[in-house]
């Protein structure tokens, strides 16, 4: 049986963490629920666990594996599972945000998995450091944790070197179990590094715990912690290819590399990087593959932007590539119709505005919003922005074409295989047939 947590607490403050939920229906939705945007890039944790729980749909096979070493969780099957999870520790205090907090039918009953994902990332600072960075309230943190080492059968006095973070985390798995009134209760820590980046740190957790031999790809013996069997373990994830954090433009030096690259006799990858929403929000509108991004923003250039540009004159890019970050950013607001956030969703912009990601087709394509000052001065009854349709229809090999009533402004996009549409926002608008 369930202790139902009197003697500790445990019961969660309904008024601090929110119950309703909403379904994830990509893994860009989860970026609005990190501690920073910046944290969703390739090589990072957030992002990693994102994409291989959202593609499997279900248990990823390595924590299938391991847990089917376990005979409580031999089966087991995903009813629901919660990116960045926050767990009210029962304190009044910050909760614990759990990467990944998943709900699984066992035989006849629930249990509950809490995910701690990690690349290369630490597992922050130790129990000591901890306590001694706290401010205000000296008696706050260590209620906190002696709280949590009643909840896991610690002795807090031998904690001292201890990551802080998998202790909170772990907690967190048995305050869930006793939630769901589920009587078994999981923690797995799922690396993505090749190198077992800080296995060390967990190898001394699970000696804390009482687990002599810390367990890789499978789960250790329970414990019994505050009336919940609780079991922890280790899962590492094949790691492919190294993946460059963009030379990933997280550095000025790196993101100086990308922008001199030129695209054209006239165009560098700078001109094409711009966007208020990365600038107003601290996003990351660099290209996580740079390599089909250029490709793709090369073809742009050279067959639409400076034919366009050597007939016209001088265009200016109102708005170029968007990382996968910033547009799903962007999409979420307008979906929840905030003013100036003008952005389709990522799967429709891939070879769109989003040039590192292929079309469903397979297919490499790159967009600009650009605006042509010369013919905007000389061009402005209603209308008009047909003159410039026509005129691009006639000499360009341009996909798609949008306008818009401001400058007539327009999206001109390159693609594999061309569609050779023009709409417009702009009156008349609709489809336009020259």
């Amino acid at each position: 049986m369930m202790l139902e947590g009197k003697k500790l607490g445990v019961m969660q403050s309904e008024s601090t963490i929110r119950r309703l939920h909403v379904p994830v229906l990509r893994p860009e939705d989860v970026i609005h629920h990190l501690g920073s945007p910046t944290h969703w890039q390739p090589g990072r944790s957030a992002k990693s666990v994102a994409d291989l729980w959202f593609s499997a749909n279900g248990l990823p096979p390595s924590v299938k594996l391991a847990l089917d070493h376990d005979p409580a969780f031999k089966g087991a099957t995903l009813v629901d599972a919660f990116f960045e999870r926050p767990v009210d520790l029962g304190d009044g205090q910050r909760p614990s945000q759990t990467d990944l907090m998943a709900i699984l039918r066992l035989d006849g009953r629930l249990g509950v998995l809490a995910v701690e994902a990690k690349v290369d990332e630490t597992f922050g600072p130790t129990v000591q450091e901890w306590l001694s960075e706290a401010k205000g309230d000296g008696t706050a943190r260590p209620a906190r944790l002696e709280r949590l080492c009643r909840i896991l059968d610690l002795d807090p006095t031998t904690v001292g070197t201890i990551r802080y973070q998998l202790i909170h985390r772990t907690a967190s798995a048995v305050i869930e179990a006793q939630r769901y009134c589920a009587r078994d209760a999981a923690m797995i820590v799922q690396s993505f590094c090749p190198k077992r980046s800080w296995f060390d740190d967990y190898r001394a957790f699970a000696e804390a715990m009482g687990f002599p031999e810390a367990p890789v790809g499978t789960m250790s013996p329970t414990k019994v912690c505050d009336g919940v069997e609780l079991r922890i373990g280790w899962v590492a994830e094949p790691s492919g290819d190294p993946v460059k954090r963009l030379g990933t433009a997280r550095t000025v030096p790196s993101l100086t590399e990308l922008g001199r690259v030129q695209l054209s006799k006239s165009f560098f990858m700078r001109d094409m990087l711009y966007s208020e929403v990365a600038m107003i929000h601290g996003l990351n509108n660099a290209p996580d593959d740079p390599e089909l991004a250029i490709k793709a923003g090369k073809r742009l250039c050279e067959e639409l932007l400076e034919p366009l540009q050597d007939h016209w004159g001088r265009i200016a890019i109102r708005s170029a590539y968007r990382s996968c970050e910033v547009n799903g950013f962007c999409n979420d607001m307008q979906r929840k119709k905030k003013a100036g956030y003008t952005c389709a969703s990522n799967e429709s912009n891939y070879a769109g505005h989003i040039w590192d990601r292929l079309d469903a087709d397979g297919c490499m394509g790159a967009m600009a919003c650009v605006v042509v000052p010369s013919f905007w001065a000389k061009h402005q009854e209603p209308g008009d922005w047909r003159i410039l349709a026509r005129w691009v229809h006639e000499k360009l090999p341009f996909s798609t074409l949008y306008f818009f009533p401001t400058y007539w402004a327009f999206n001109i996009g390159w693609h594999e295989r061309p569609e050779r549409t023009i709409k417009s926002y702009a009156e008349p608008a609709g489809l336009f047939t020259p």
